[in-house]
């Protein structure tokens, strides 16, 4: 039986864009192993969508002057949030020329590799769910409290998880009173602290801060990124230790800890640490082979992206906190009512045996492929539970009534 085509869109507007288009090719170099057809749909910074087979090559991505115009079966398109029109639609400025005509582009499933914002919180998932498409990852609810680390530290904690307690600022309030907020940290937290955006991925503004001086520094550079911010007690001497969730049915994969630079994990030790892989995308010829390295790709930044990161695979803790942290994981993945898959990073303290959820990645954010590896699953098999984990979903919503045989206006006066 012939396999689904799949969109893989990547991109967008957003700091991590390109981060995003690494984790997409490295999942369509899966995608096209395990067999299935794909439609690669780039998203410029600008938020502009094409759709075309040619843009599924890394290599021309690291040309500032790239136009996806210039491709030849490249077409400016938009997904409309109408479930009646099964196709993406050529923008109106998306012709090129008298005599063109765009041919019909359409996938079975869409599978979302954006990271941060307008793919990962949630915004890209709702338009999913308007247009009554399948597609992969979390749902709207779950997308947007991944997202935001001040939410999903409530939700994690109301559900019993333990959790670094912090507090927030947001950029109207940083403005009016930046010394109060400063008075606060000290009070509760004292020295040194961590402060991060609340919506940011890959590690990027984060900073480890030991003085008033220097967290305002890192609040005001932070805010350059994000509304709010958020700091939390640092601790040290700390490893930290991550689990990968799939599901459902919902299961914990082995664990990993990463090795860091510093005292803590950077967007350089997670990108630009070790060296470029070596080869280009995987094809299905040469199959999947090698572990991580199987989805090596070409590029400055380590193609493999988190999976060029120096890590001890599996952790090296205790087979008890090994059970803990897995079970945690999976707590934490059912309390933002996850699905799909998602890395959960913990931080486990200088103790030895005292961990706290440090925060979730959903899917887009992490696909979590050499966890997967590690644990008997590959990248191909890993997509493929992922997409029809979609299809699935899909068919599970479709027997959900979406409107009542019902007419309360009639015989309503105009």
């Amino acid at each position: 039986m012939p396999k689904q085509t799949v969109a893989v869109l990547f991109g967008g507007r957003s700091v991590e864009h390109e981060v995003s288009i690494i984790s997409a090719h490295q999942a369509m170099d899966a995608l096209d192993v395990a067999g299935y057809p794909l439609l690669p749909i780039y998203i410029t910074k600008a938020g502009h969508w094409y759709a075309g087979k040619s843009l599924y090559n890394l290599k021309q991505y690291s040309n500032p002057a790239f136009d996806p115009m210039s491709l030849r079966d490249s077409h400016r398109v938009m997904l409309v949030p109408d479930p009646s029109v099964r196709q993406l639609v050529l923008h109106p400025n998306g012709g090129k020329g008298f005599f063109y005509k765009a041919p019909m582009l359409w996938a079975d499933v869409f599978f979302p590799v954006l990271h941060g914002a307008f793919g990962e919180d949630g915004c890209l998932q709702g338009l999913f769910e308007t247009a009554d498409v399948p597609y992969v990852g979390c749902g709207v609810l779950a997308s947007a409290m991944g997202m935001d680390k001040v939410e999903h530290k409530r939700r994690f904690a109301a559900a019993g998880i333990p959790v670094l307690p912090c507090e927030t600022v947001s950029r109207r309030a940083w403005k009016i009173d930046p010394a109060r907020f400063i008075k606060i940290v000290e009070e509760k937290f004292g020295w040194p602290v961590i402060a991060k955006p609340a919506t940011l991925g890959s590690s990027i503004a984060i900073s480890r801060c030991a003085s008033s001086a220097e967290l305002t520094k890192a609040i005001d550079t932070a805010m350059t990124y994000d509304s709010t911010v958020l700091v939390e007690r640092a601790l040290e001497n700390f490893r930290e230790v991550n689990c990968s969730v799939l599901g459902p049915p919902n299961r914990a994969s082995v664990c990993e800890m990463p090795h860091t630079a510093g005292l803590m994990l950077t967007f350089d030790d997670k990108y630009r640490a070790g060296q470029p892989a070596k080869g280009g995308k995987m094809g299905r010829r040469g199959g999947v082979k090698g572990g991580v390295k199987s989805a090596g790709l070409k590029g400055g930044i380590s193609a493999a992206g988190m999976a060029s990161l120096n890590r001890l695979i599996p952790a090296p803790i205790s087979d008890d906190l090994t059970a803990t942290i897995q079970d945690l994981a999976v707590a934490g993945f059912e309390a933002i009512q996850g699905y799909g898959i998602a890395r959960v990073d913990f931080l486990l303290d200088a103790d030895g045996h005292t961990v706290y959820l440090n925060e979730i990645n959903t899917m887009p954010g992490s696909l979590s492929y050499y966890l997967w590896e590690a644990s008997g699953l590959g990248f191909d098999k890993l997509v493929a539970t992922l997409v029809e984990g979609a299809v699935e979903r899909h068919k599970q919503q479709q027997a959900t009534e979406r409107v009542m045989n019902v007419n309360l206006l009639a015989g309503a006066r105009g």
